[in-house]
């Protein structure tokens, strides 16, 4: 099956990305390498069984001009990104003449499997897998199993037959935020470490980026370091004030994944009277995210240009349901398969920078000045 680079704009430091497209219109399988059947008999070889051309006619990809339907599969709602993502594929499909079927698990994998079957008996074409969990490969591979190419988008799942899968560095966007949070205390004190959901390919990925950069700083003491399920913000603040009252709000940074977690554990800081004392870290540029790096109580955020990566992300399923090549950054291993993986640009947003990046990078509708303004 056939299956962006983005300067980081943050104030002490410049970090590249893997520019997209650097392989060109590579063409690559995501599923082993199967051996060929010999060349069809010279006495058959001008004569298809009925049931042969009817299973090739099902098979045979969607020519220019035909209908087809394309399935969405979210994994949840909690983040003001995620109708954003889903307007971008919408459209992108429909130009092309396509159908959206949209589903919205909300972190559970259950019914988001039952959703998948949902999506499959509906006769979609292609199907994208925001999945819930990395631990989904049977799902994936029950989608193949009825001839449905996958794209993985966002959470990459493990050890599954992907067609396509496309998402940020998320290792280099842990490690982005912690060398902010470094730079920001001086490379020596306390910190406390807040993760999204323990199962999600991003959290694992920015773990690795964290873990990375702190063993350059020994000085450093982690006091605290958790996992939110479903990126509880209820969670993320519990373990933020038994934090701050276990060290006498003796803690100079609080990493976290992404924006409903530093969100919900502000209201802690500011009770504290540390907001904006604290250096504090996000992910996806919410709204109130921005207004809080306006104002300093938020020292880094990480914007992924979702509207490149929705939008890619349809195309790349509008080309597999007409069978026609998807360009690659990479191939990533993933078990037993390779999976072409196109890169999705990120940029690091602080107080510096806010105003070029919500005037000339973030997508039309997503945020203003005066909407960052509107709480100084």
């Amino acid at each position: 099956m056939k299956k962006l680079v983005a300067l980081l704009l943050i104030a002490s430091m410049v970090a590249t990305l893997t520019a997209c497209g650097s392989s060109g219109n590579n063409n690559a399988s995501s599923e082993k390498p199967a051996s060929q059947d010999s060349a069809a008999e010279e006495t058959g070889a001008d004569e298809a069984a009925p049931a042969e051309e009817a299973a090739a006619e099902e098979e045979a990809p969607a020519a220019d001009g035909e209908e087809f339907t394309i399935g969405i599969a979210f994994a949840n709602e909690n983040g003001a990104r995620w109708h954003y993502d889903e307007k971008f594929m919408v459209e992108t499909i429909e130009a092309a003449g396509g159908k959206a079927l949209v589903q919205w698990a909300n972190y559970d994998q259950t019914k988001q499997e039952n959703q998948v079957d949902n999506l499959i008996t509906q006769g979609v074409d292609a199907m994208i897998l925001i999945a819930v969990s990395s631990n989904m490969s049977s799902t994936v591979e029950k989608i193949k199993a009825e001839g449905i190419p996958v794209v993985c988008y966002d959470n990459f799942v493990l050890d599954a037959p992907l067609d396509a899968y496309l998402d940020r560095d998320n290792v280099e966007a842990g490690r982005i935020q912690m060398q902010a949070a470094m730079d920001a205390i001086g490379g020596k004190g306390k910190i406390a470490i807040i993760h999204g959901e323990p199962t999600s390919s991003v959290v694992l990925g920015m773990k690795e980026g964290y873990d990375e950069i702190l063993a350059d700083y020994p000085d450093v003491e982690v006091v605290l370091e958790q996992y939110c399920e479903s990126y509880s913000a209820e969670k993320a603040l519990k373990y933020a004030e038994n934090a701050l009252s276990a060290n006498n709000d003796d803690i100079q940074a609080i990493v976290c994944t992404a924006d409903v977690l530093s969100l919900g554990i502000l209201p802690a800081l500011e009770s504290a009277g540390l907001a904006g004392k604290v250096f504090l870290t996000g992910m996806d540029c919410e709204v109130a995210a921005m207004q809080a790096v306006n104002k300093g109580y938020i020292g880094l955020d990480i914007w992924t240009e979702i509207d490149v990566c929705a939008t890619e992300a349809a195309k790349a399923a509008i080309a597999l349901v007409k069978g026609e090549e998807v360009a690659y950054d990479e191939m990533v291993d993933n078990g037993e398969y390779q999976v072409p993986k196109k890169f999705v640009p990120i940029v690091g947003v602080t107080k510096d920078n806010i105003e070029e990046w919500a005037t000339e990078i973030a997508p039309e509708g997503w945020i203003t000045m005066e909407e960052i303004q509107s709480e100084e």
